[in-house]
């Protein structure tokens, strides 16, 4: 089973996306001391030789956010992967900010009574075969947009779905060794889908997943004993009896 015990919540609620927004665009690189940056090369050439798949991009990082008068504002600087991975296997801790932002969606059928999950990819070095739902980590371009536009653009990416323009942010969520923080948000099928779980094939990145990704009952999620999760899903697996859909 994974450890899930540095997953915490820092914030919880029904957050309309539309009510998140930019406000301090640093561009600024978080770095780690001299000391260690001179060994990141020599970690990320390792790493790159069981993982080749990873590229050393230019991702978000939440340096602080503040919810205020049913808003929340973000202030965001970017970091590279390979610092993440470094800080990762060495377990450095974030001493300034929060951590790598990314986004994991709960994707609901127009009943909301399934979900949509699949299982990662064994060859991923982030949390291999574990079942999730869709996600990822957001990128420097991804500040061009708004910030329900990057939250939401792995939903659309990965799974092509006609969706509901409305979505919420359920919960910001940190773990990974405390270097990654995730907006988890939901969203659901638009109503005119023709759903049918049975028939549904939804492709998925094969570098990404393990086979397809499929709808789950909400029911049949209860049900699952404990294994390996992303954090958003053991997150919103362990608020099922009292978490609003």
């Amino acid at each position: 089973m994974e450890d899930y015990k540095d997953l915490k919540a820092i914030w919880e609620g029904e957050l309309p996306l539309d009510q998140i927004k930019w406000r301090n665009r640093s561009f600024k690189e978080f770095q780690l001391s001299n000391k260690h940056e001179s060994k990141k090369k020599l970690n990320w050439d390792e790493h790159m030789k069981d993982y080749p798949n990873d590229y050393d991009g230019k991702l978000l990082f939440l340096d602080n956010f503040q919810f205020k008068d049913n808003y929340i504002y973000l202030d965001i600087s970017f970091v590279k992967f390979s610092t993440i991975i470094f800080m990762v296997k060495n377990k450095i801790p974030v001493k300034k900010g929060i951590g790598m932002l990314g986004t994991q969606c709960l994707i609901f059928s127009p009943n909301k009574e399934f979900i949509l999950v699949g299982e990662r990819s064994l060859s991923q070095s982030y949390y291999p075969g574990a079942i999730v739902n869709v996600g990822g980590m957001l990128e420097l371009d991804d500040l061009k947009k708004t910030p329900k536009e990057a939250l939401m653009r792995e939903a659309y990416e990965e799974t092509q779905l006609n969706l509901k323009s409305d979505a919420f942010l359920k919960a910001i969520l940190v773990g990974w060794n405390n270097v990654s923080v995730t907006f988890l948000i939901s969203t659901t099928l638009s109503s005119i889908y023709n759903f049918n779980p049975d028939e549904e094939v939804i492709p998925a990145d094969k570098n990404e997943f393990e086979g397809n990704l499929h709808w789950l009952s909400i029911q049949d999620l209860k049900k699952l004993q404990q294994g390996k999760y992303l954090d958003g899903l053991f997150y919103y697996k362990s608020k099922l009896r009292n978490i609003l859909i």
